[in-house]
């Protein structure tokens, strides 16, 4: 067991969130895999033997949360200190649906000992999060650990070390739904830092603190980028953001990612966002827009479309070319369209900071990240944009879950902004492409619908702005009045109820409408005319 500064330093690490943080774990690396392709086997690597028990054996009943657990523990815990093809390759494993780590409802969660989200297998957009307290003190208590020993570093090390000795234990809060599982801790083999290792938690949002978290003032937002000059003063303003959270004491760079994901905030919007990229390791450590696509995965596989060419080396070749960094031009399918053209390249922007780092023993360290963003350029400009928000229509009244539509000729891709009461803007990728056979004339061709589902209940009730963006540009806005129903538990979607009413006189005098209601839809819909 380490004791006095080494103990001291490590915490630091650990707990300060420092950029170099994302790397620690060298055999739990994890990099999203959607499909095998996307955990392609490193030349000359043998693949790793898979841990005694597997996910897909706890969904068939034939084993337990809790042997699943310590048998991941137990091979994250062993290995060597420096990363390796072999465990990036079993970290892309991890995020992959099907494979020995992830099969169904059994994923992994990691936790730093803070209590705050480090990886989440299913859901990325949640780390940086941190747990409610009342569930990460469950956990503790099933880990055999004083949440009073939190305060005291060099013993919240020992506490955590000699977890690892036992085979965690399960937890189950009352009254909170999902927050329940199996916990348990391994060290990391590279740094020696404890990690707590959660299996079964069907953790959301709702498990989670609502921080308050200062996003810093940037002269240039994310809003604000529409040109190359503008690019170039968010990527900096973005680089000098993060270099100043790490040096604060008690800094702590994986909270940004809060504040570099929010929609409301000033790093995120419609297609510009940030991402960071660890340069020693080639290790995406932040995609603000598609955390599990990207995030903690080894950049180098997306390709130029037109090209062929590796986008990252595009992206490290501008961040090289000068001081300051530099512009890169690149054809790029967008992700999260399946509809989505490469006609108009997105131009991005890429730099390298440095900056060096005390901890707390007085040793100093170098971390070195790529920091970029990019957008796409409108050669015509926002005021030659042609289509339509067709639905809502303004001052309309919704309710239930309804789709929005509407068209545009050209679109890399379509996002709808939802305001709702309380302030806040939900930001929503649309479904782009879909064929429109009456915008034929006008567009020269026909796909160039667009289509989001919404759930007005979610949306909460009140008057709403709703603004369709292309391309990061205003097609059109509608100003809505929202009725909802059911309330607690049911107030995002009404379940048991039945009712139905007739409209007389409609839709013409003489003549009966009957109303039935449909949980489907959230909404009456017409059963008979009469």
């Amino acid at each position: 067991m380490r004791t006095g500064t080494g103990l001291t330093s490590t915490l630091q690490i650990l707990t300060g969130g420092l950029l170099m943080l994302v790397g620690v774990f060298a055999d739990t690396r994890p990099a999203l895999a959607q499909a095998q392709l996307d955990c392609p086997l490193p030349t000359g690597v043998t693949p790793p033997a898979d841990p005694r028990v597997t996910a897909s054996q706890v969904e068939d009943g034939s084993a337990s949360l809790m042997d699943f657990t310590l048998a991941v523990r137990d091979q994250f815990g062993q290995g060597t200190t420096t990363p390796s093809q072999r465990t990036l390759y079993v970290g892309c494993l991890i995020r992959q649906e099907g494979s020995v780590y992830r099969s169904g409802s059994t994923y992994l969660i990691q936790l730093r000992i803070d209590g705050r989200v480090f990886v989440h297998a299913k859901d990325m957009s949640l780390s940086g999060r941190q747990l409610r307290p009342a569930i990460y003190g469950a956990i503790l208590e099933a880990l055999g650990i004083d949440p009073a020993v939190l305060t005291d570093p060099a013993a919240a090390l020992a506490a955590f070390e000699d977890a690892t000795a036992g085979e965690g234990g399960p937890f189950d809060v009352p009254g909170i739904p999902g927050a329940s599982g199996h916990a348990a801790v391994y060290v990391s083999a590279k740094f020696g830092s404890p990690v707590v290792l959660l299996v079964g938690f069907d953790l959301n949002a709702s498990h989670l603190v609502e921080e308050d978290i200062d996003p810093g003032d940037p002269a240039v937002t994310a809003r604000d980028v529409v040109d190359r000059a503008s690019l170039k003063a968010f990527v900096t303003q973005a680089g000098e953001f993060l270099l100043a959270l790490a040096q604060q004491q008690n800094g702590d760079i994986l909270k940004a990612k809060n504040v570099l994901r929010d929609p409301n905030g000033p790093w995120r919007h419609g297609p510009v966002y940030v991402g960071v990229t660890n340069r020693a390791t080639n290790l995406i450590l932040f995609h603000g827009a598609f955390p599990d696509r990207f995030e903690l995965r080894q950049a180098g596989i997306s390709r130029d479309i037109a090209t062929g060419e590796v986008i990252f080396d595009q992206l490290i070749a501008a961040a090289e070319s000068s001081p300051e960094g530099g512009f890169w031009e690149y054809y790029f399918d967008n992700p999260a369209d399946a509809f989505d053209s490469a006609e108009v390249p997105k131009v991005g922007y890429a730099r390298i900071f440095t900056g060096s780092f005390r901890r707390r023993d007085g040793t100093e360290f170098l971390i070195s990240f790529v920091v970029n963003s990019g957008f796409y350029p409108s050669p015509e400009g926002p005021g030659d944009l042609v289509g339509v928000l067709e639905n809502p229509g303004p001052h309309s009244f919704q309710s239930g879950v309804r789709a929005l539509w509407g068209w545009v000729c050209d679109a890399e891709q379509v996002e709808i902004e939802i305001e709702p009461a309380r302030g806040e803007v939900e930001q929503h990728l649309a479904m782009y492409g879909m064929e429109r056979l009456d915008t034929q004339e006008t567009c020269g061709d026909a796909d160039n619908g667009f289509v989001l589902l919404v759930n007005w209940n979610r949306v909460g009730a009140g008057v709403h702005r709703v603004t369709a963006f292309v391309d990061g540009f205003e097609l059109g806005r509608a100003t809505v009045q929202v009725t909802t129903v059911g309330e607690g538990d049911q107030q995002e979607f009404l379940r048991g109820v039945e009712g139905e009413c007739v409209a007389e006189d409609f839709p013409y005098p003489g003549q009966s409408t009957r109303l039935e209601w449909q949980q489907t839809s959230q909404n009456f819909v017409i059963t008979d005319v009469e």
